[in-house]
């Protein structure tokens, strides 16, 4: 049993995309952004190009986007060259690097973007002098993980989904389970090269371009194309413990859901028993079971401990699972670095393959000291006794942010465009449809459903919220997600820079700063 995936509860995966193929010969729909990309020689794509399906399908079923091109850059002079055109043109352009906004953002958004695809570049090399790892913006997180391991034996903080794409990931946040430990992604960006709305390459870093530089981490979608990640790097933990319990009976009453939670909750805040090496998430599943007509519920605990597998039995366990019932099932094993994230990955390896379905999801980040009684019993009361769930299956994860000796609080709000430093869980739900669903027949009461679950938990809610930039809701507007993911002072300031730098808008997207 592997610890569940943190999105896409179940999935299609379809085979790997070859290789790019010539655009069709002739003009498609956009002859005088085809006739501008093919005189600098920019590979691309249009919809009358034969494999065009296989570069323009979302992940998710459920936002389909159909772009006005798909550039498909081997280096950053391409990247340069198509936006230019792009903008020269009037269409808006957008990044993709692995193509998991929960929006279909790198998609665009909205249909007629230019789609700038960076799957190709995707080297990552590591500096044995200085251990800094430079990763081309296309890269995705299980392959860099990979190659900084196999260089140098080393490790970046990340997420567990090794087909997430570096780009998105990191500029908006980058939360994993060493987070705790390490800090967010965000936080190991040392330096970036960037391609501006008007084709200028740059490399930003806190010495050269610092504004460029703190608004770029935290949004990148909305300034520019970052086409390289210099990234610090730590020595790989030599044995990593992952575990997941889950817990049927738990989810019987509100009452025991909540006791539960509490005492988790008051486990992982406990300085004399929990350290950074420790992560962990607490989900809450509930999905309908064809074979009985009702609906199967469980609540797992899942996480790693970068430690040995003795100091996790002896130290650890008892400790966290003291109060709480049997659980129904429970995997703790000991792995190497490498094992540790394949095990954790949705198809349990570093390849990161694609997962397609249709799904809805939204997030509330939750600060310091976390949940209250009140608040934990609107939550589990919404679950368990509240309207009934549509026909999809719900996944709603607490991620510990915060806790004792947690590393990702450390880091100054005023350091970056991200603002988020003093949250202890972030709700990160989700509804996915059965496989075979897609855009239309995905039932819109499902989006109702978990909109109501997030009021659920922010009535009433005694400690500051927001929401995280990594898990896009499609349901708010641009002023309201400006308002959750980056406040009025830190809006204020990326402005000013959009301004500066992209007057004309031409990165853009539902949720992008507008100067």
């Amino acid at each position: 049993m592997r610890i569940s995936p943190f999105y896409l509860i179940a999935a299609l995966g379809l085979s790997t995309l070859g290789e790019a193929k010539n655009a069709c010969s002739g003009s498609c729909t956009n002859p005088a952004l085809e006739r501008c990309l093919t005189a600098k020689r920019v590979p691309f794509k249009v919809s009358c190009s034969p494999d065009w399906e296989l570069y323009s399908t979302t992940l998710n079923r459920r936002v389909p986007i159909t772009p006005a091109a798909i550039v498909l850059p081997n280096n950053s002079k391409h990247v340069s060259d198509a936006v230019i055109c792009a903008a020269n043109k009037g269409f808006k352009v957008q990044a993709k690097s692995g193509g998991h906004s929960y929006g279909s953002f790198g998609f665009g958004g909205t249909d007629g973007h230019v789609m700038i695809d960076l799957r190709n570049l995707n080297k990552t090399v590591l500096s044995r002098k200085t251990n800094v790892a430079v990763v081309g913006g296309g890269t995705h997180l299980g392959p860099m993980a990979t190659a900084v391991h196999a260089q140098g034996k080393r490790a970046i903080s990340h997420g567990i989904c090794g087909g997430v794409g570096i780009g998105g990931h990191a500029t908006h946040g980058g939360w994993g389970f060493t987070s705790r430990a390490w800090g967010l992604t965000i936080d190991h960006i040392l330096e970036l090269q960037v391609v501006l709305a008007n084709g200028t390459e740059t490399r930003v870093s806190p010495n050269s371009n610092p504004d460029l530089f703190w608004a770029l981490r935290g949004a990148a979608d909305s300034i520019g194309i970052v086409t390289s990640f210099s990234l610090k790097t730590h020595p790989a933990p030599k044995e990593v413990v992952n575990f997941v319990y889950e817990f049927e009976a738990v989810l019987e009453s509100v009452d025991k859901a909540v006791n539960a939670f509490t005492r988790l909750q008051d486990f992982v805040s406990n300085a004399t028993l929990v350290d950074r090496r420790l992560s962990l998430a607490l989900q809450t599943f509930v999905k309908p079971n064809p074979e009985t007509g009702s609906l199967d519920k469980s609540f797992v605990v899942g996480g790693t401990f970068m430690g040995s597998l003795g100091e996790y039995k002896r130290s650890i366990e008892p400790e966290m699972l003291r109060g709480l019932p049997a659980p129904t099932k429970s995997e703790v094993q000991s792995h190497d670095w490498l094992e540790s994230l394949a095990r954790l990955s949705p198809d349990g390896t570093l390849t990161g393959g694609p997962l397609y379905s249709a799904y809805f999801a939204n997030s509330v980040t939750v600060d310091d000291p976390g949940l209250d009684r009140a608040a934990l019993e609107r939550y589990f009361g919404y679950i368990l006794e509240g309207p009934p769930l549509p026909p999809v299956a719900l996944q709603s994860n607490m991620e510990l942010w915060g806790g004792a000796d947690g590393q990702i609080n450390f880091v100054p709000t005023t350091g970056a465009a991200f603002p988020h430093r003093n949250v202890f869980w972030t709700a990160h739900n989700l509804v996915q449809a059965p496989p075979d669903v897609n855009a239309t027949g995905f039932p819109p009461e499902a989006v109702t459903y978990l909109s109501g679950l997030r009021n659920a938990i922010l009535d009433g809610l005694e400690v500051n919220s927001a929401a995280y930039p990594n898990l896009v809701d499609t349901t708010l507007t641009r002023q309201e997600a400006h308002q959750l993911y980056y406040g009025e002072e830190v809006l204020r300031r990326l402005r000013r820079i959009k301004a500066a730098y992209d007057p004309r808008n031409v990165f853009e997207n539902p949720q992008s700063i507008v100067a």
